[in-house]
């Protein structure tokens, strides 16, 4: 024990008077001290401030422990009270010679490692000293509604103008405006970083370091303003952490509404759109709380528990080891403390795991692709500098075995039991077999498929079926207008029938009484040309007597002319109707009336074509189909489309790396994402002869691989997608777990050397 605390001394060390404490919390209250010298910061409970108002370096131990049970009706044991004096004393709280010599002395300027490096740029409490009033208009309530009504406003921009924003991000963000966009960036943030401390001076307290920060090689600028623990009011210990990210959303209004009103080419539009493109996302990222920025800060000053991170990963180790003494007391937490720390720790640890396992991934990733062996060590040496504290705990637990088991015997019990765990382990491993599974996302498609189109131009006059009908082949999908095709073909038909009476009276020839009525008229016309020239030459002899004109006579001749032609004319009707019809003209006959039938036809077949059917017994997958009423639809036209799903195909896309386990016929097992509650079967159909290219860079090549299924339920609908597991046979566990590795040392760490 100190001999300075023992409770017979008649003096003990007081409290040192520099140290600055604040008094915090109203139900739950607590102590905050500040040691001026070195700049560290304490918390105390309500006891425990107690006790440090009472170290005045005259009252006696045994007094401030009667003074402490009398003041909170609890018991104090002096074994107790003399341990956390001493506490204090190594803490260096109390007056001590060592103490009073200690003064203020400047720190480095620079102190961290390669992966957090922290550098002091100046002083800049005077500073905030003179742009404090200049920048009150920033803590009014105005300012905060307003900023408020102006952030609303900009996320409505955003959704509105999503599509504009991010290509314009892919055309903006080139190489040649990198160093525009990089000092853009840190002029935000060192924004950031001043309205922390504007804050933090708003409200009473003093900052004292601003600098700049590089954690793992990315840069960032930093304002201390620890002395906000200090305050009093929750509140303002809440607003200077939060000050800083909600600056940047606002920031981040301004530039959305900026880069609105803006014209694209111009800088200031560039500049708008860096602030939005990276204020947006480092908000999220800074806001959120299972990582030490602002959002734990804030989370941990809402619930007024510091180092709530520390606290609650070890309260998770003190609840995997409970029999330990540090664990029994780490476990010694308030209910709501206990509830925190589990929700907390698992959320936390979770995140971290994941946020690190990725960066590391991406990180050795790129490493051993650009620099292979060089960069695989490269990357080992990084991840024994960041886990070396990792590394030193598992070493020094191996070391203690040998440690605590200086008896030779036990020490061989320890081992043999360990080598028989071992050898049991690596018998499951060799002996035990396992399905392998590939699995890939997949993505349905008909066993058949038809498209049913136009073969006629019309209208549709009427549609007989919806989407999601099954059809049968053969049935009627839609009906096009036959008004005109149907006149047409009447038309077509009166001709027919014409042409066909006129053929058959062609075919029939003369009739007997045609005949007789044809010679009848030819004697007829002999008489009477008899008679004409009878009557000719009784003219003939009183024109030469000049006893009748000369234009009588030769009237008298032309009329023995014109029944002489009768007489020949009626001669050719009887020859022709003796001789019948013409072949040509019944030929001709003919062709016109096969050329009516054939446009008869045609026209049928028209009419026919003007009934749509499905060519397949399948499902209508085309939306709104009834909406294509009354549409003038052209040759070709699509109309419906109709899936055969009773039998359903499934591509499945196979990673190249894995496709070669995979064969013809082998079983596979389909889940769904529209019926995550039912399982699907097939087998292995075939297997594409070609990889395809690869969509992004980095991402690997892939396969098609083709499953049938049956899908009689039709629960399996064209384009539906999910993950597929396909069964390769059984192989050893330790197959299982190494056949990657194995992969990737036979191809990419054999490509190296």
């Amino acid at each position: 024990m100190n001999p300075t605390l023992n409770p017979s001394a008649a003096t003990i060390p007081g409290f040192r008077a520099d140290l600055m404490v604040s008094r915090q919390g109203t139900t739950d209250i607590s102590f905050v001290v500040k040691d001026p010298v070195d700049g560290r910061f304490f918390r105390f409970k309500e006891i425990e401030g107690f006790i440090l108002q009472q170290l005045d370096g005259a009252t006696p131990l045994l007094n401030v422990q009667a003074t402490v049970e009398r003041t909170f009706g609890t018991t104090l044991s002096l074994q107790n009270l003399e341990q956390f004096v001493a506490k204090l004393s190594r803490l260096g709280l109390l007056q001590s010679e060592s103490a009073d010599d200690r003064t203020q002395q400047p720190g480095r300027r620079m102190h961290g490692n390669l992966f957090y490096l922290r550098y002091k740029f100046f002083d800049p409490d005077s500073l905030f000293d003179r742009l404090i009033g200049s920048t009150r208009f920033f803590f009014t309530p105005t300012f905060v509604v307003v900023s408020a009504l102006l952030t609303l406003f900009a996320v409505g921009l955003t959704v509105a103008n999503w599509s504009d924003i991010i290509r314009e991000i892919q055309i903006q963000f080139r190489f040649q405006s990198f160093v525009i966009a990089w000092f853009t960036i840190l002029g935000v943030i060192g924004l950031h970083e001043f309205a922390h401390g504007l804050t933090c001076k708003r409200f009473g307290g003093k900052v004292n370091e601003i600098g700049f920060l590089l954690i793992y090689f990315q840069p960032a600028f930093f304002c201390n303003v620890s002395d906000a623990w200090l305050f009093r009011e929750k509140s303002h210990r809440l607003w200077v952490t939060f000050a800083g990210a909600y600056f940047e959303v606002f920031l981040w209004s301004v530039a959305t509404v900026i880069w609105r009103i803006t014209d694209f080419s111009t800088w200031i539009n560039y500049i708008a759109l860096v602030v939005m493109a990276t204020s947006g996302i480092k908000s999220l990222f800074n806001l959120n709380p299972l990582i030490k920025l602002d959002g734990y800060y804030l989370l941990s000053d809402y619930l007024e528990i510091p180092n709530l991170r520390q606290k609650a990963f070890r309260y998770l180790g003190a609840r995997l080891k409970p029999f330990s003494s540090q664990a029994k007391a780490t476990l010694q937490t308030t209910p709501r403390e206990r509830r925190i720390f589990l929700a907390y720790g698992l959320l936390a640890g979770i995140y971290s795991c994941w946020l690190l396992a990725f960066v590391a991934l991406r990180v050795g990733d790129f490493l051993t692709t650009h620099y292979q062996a060089w960069g695989l060590i490269l990357f080992a040496g990084l991840l024994a500098f960041i886990f070396k504290n990792f590394l030193r705990i598992g070493l020094q637990a191996i070391f203690s075995i040998f440690k605590t088991h200086k008896n030779m015997t036990s020490l061989i019990k320890r081992w043999t039991l360990i080598s028989s765990g071992l050898a049991l382990v690596f018998a499951l491993l060799y002996f035990w077999q396992l399905d392998l599974k590939v699995s890939g996302e997949f993505n349905i498609l008909p066993a058949h498929n038809a498209e049913i189109r136009a073969e006629v131009e019309g209208i549709i006059r009427g549609i007989n079926k919806e989407e999601g009908d099954v059809v049968n082949r053969g049935d009627v999908i839609a009906r096009l207008s036959d008004r005109e095709c149907r006149a047409e073909l009447q038309k077509i038909k009166a001709e027919l029938e014409e042409k066909q009476a006129k053929l058959k009276l062609l075919k029939a020839g003369s009739r007997p009484e045609e005949i007789e009525l044809a010679k009848t008229s030819i004697t007829k016309g002999e008489e009477r040309l008899k008679f004409s020239k009878s009557h000719l030459d009784m003219d003939k002899a009183l024109y030469e007597q000049r006893l009748l004109s000369r234009k009588e006579f030769e009237d008298t001749q032309e009329l023995v002319a014109v029944r002489d032609k009768e007489v020949q004319e009626a001669n050719q009707k009887l020859t022709l109707l003796l001789a019948g019809n013409r072949p040509e003209e019944i030929e001709a006959t003919e062709a016109e009336i096969n050329r009516l039938k054939a446009q008869q036809h045609y026209l049928e077949e028209q009419l026919e074509l003007l009934v749509i059917v499905t060519p397949i017994s399948g499902v209508i997958t085309t939306h709104k189909l009834k909406e294509k009423i009354g549409q003038n639809i052209k040759r070709g036209d699509l109309i419906a489309v109709v899936h055969e799903l009773k039998t359903v195909t499934a591509e499945i896309v196979i990673s190249e790396k894995e496709i070669s386990d995979v064969k013809v016929g082998q079983k596979v097992v389909l889940k769904a994402r529209s019926h995550s509650d039912s399982s699907f079967f097939g087998t292995v159909v075939s297997i594409a002869p070609i990889a395809n290219k690869q969509a992004e860079a980095g991402r690997d090549r892939t396969l098609t691989v083709i499953t049938a299924l049956d899908n009689a339920s039709l629960l399996l609908k064209s384009d539906m997608s999910g993950n597929a597991k396909i069964y390769c046979g059984k192989q050893r566990l330790w197959n299982l777990l190494t056949r990657r590795l194995v992969r990737y040392i036979r191809v990419e760490f054999w490509s190296w050397w």
